[in-house]
Formats: structure tokens, C-alpha cells, sequence
């Protein structure tokens, strides 16, 4: 199920966008080919949707948490998740505890199940807090550090010394 936001980034991108794979541009396909929601709808509470934190397990055993995002947005090495990747287009539109299959183009079958959505911007929802009873007390102690001893140190370690290196 896309939401018509999410429907009309992947038209434009399969109108715009020139595809990885032939194995890519069938699953943008498929994935135009889901039921949509109304524009004036808000989104489902586990619906994957682009900027969604979602957490999702692969065919290889990955576990992951990332941030659904459009191209422009990614950034090597960090916790999103462009929609121009398999898994990333893959999950767009799932909702939690759905799988979806598709090809690579190494010829074997891949699949992705969406386990949690933690937070949907379009839904307005974040997973819940924990509540103040499962939190451990916190409890300030007056002069707790006061016992330890904290000597300074240079760059070259304890003590007396030369100063910096001039490496």
C-alpha cells in the first residue's frame, strides 16, 4: 500500500530516474502496481513509508534500523536508507511483519521482511516511551566525585615531562 505521496515519487521516478537493472526498474514496477491510499489519508501506524524508521531483517541474515529517504538525502555510512536500493525500494509500502520477494541481477531470489516501524512522519507516530515505572531510579549523590583522584595529564602521558612532541 503506497501512500500518494510515496506513489508519486516512484512515478516520477520511473519517468525520471534511469534504472540500476532491469531487475530494479520490475520491482518499481511491482511496486506502482500496489493499491494506494487516498491523498487525504492520513498513513496506517506500520506502514513503511519514505523517511520512516524501520527495522527489517534480509536473506543474508542482516538485521538492520534505517531511515527510509529519497537519493539526495543519503549519506555514506549512515542510518538511512535510499529508496534507489533493492531493500530500500523493497520495503516502501510494507506494512510491519510483511515480506516482500524480487530478483537481483546476479540471478538469485532476495527477500525483506519489515519488522517494526519505529517512527512514521506521515502518521505522526513514534514507538511509545517506556513508561517511568520501568525506568531504573536515578539518584544524585551529593560530592561523588570527591574521593577520586584526578591527576592531568600531558600529551606524552603522566607526570613531569618534556611537554608535546614536536612529531
Amino acid at each position: 500500500m503506497l501512500t500518494a505521496r510515496d506513489g508519486y515519487v516512484l512515478e516520477r521516478m520511473l519517468r525520471d530516474w534511469q534504472p540500476l537493472t532491469e531487475e530494479w526498474l520490475a520491482l518499481l514496477r511491482r511496486k506502482l502496481a500496489a493499491g494506494r491510499l487516498p491523498a487525504d489519508a492520513p498513513a496506517p501506524r506500520g506502514l513503511a513509508t519514505i523517511d520512516a524508521r524501520v527495522t527489517f531483517r534480509c536473506a543474508s541474515g542482516l538485521t538492520d534500523t534505517r531511515t527510509l529517504c529519497l537519493p539526495g538525502s543519503y549519506a555514506p555510512g549512515s542510518a538511512f536508507l535510499p529508496i534507489t536500493t533493492f531493500y530500500g525500494l523493497a520495503l516502501v509500502g510494507l506494512s510491519e511483519g510483511e515480506t516482500m520477494t524480487f530478483d537481483r541481477p546476479e540471478g538469485r531470489r532476495d527477500w525483506v521482511l519489515l519488522e517494526r516501524v519505529i517512527f512514521q512522519p506521515e502518521a505522526g507516530t513514534a514507538t511509545p516511551a517506556p513508561s517511568r515505572q520501568a525506568r531504573p531510579p536515578f539518584r544524585l549523590i551529593a560530592g561523588g566525585l570527591e574521593e577520586r583522584a584526578f591527576t592531568p595529564a600531558n600529551e606524552n602521558g603522566p607526570g613531569p615531562g618534556p611537554g608535546p612532541s614536536a612529531a
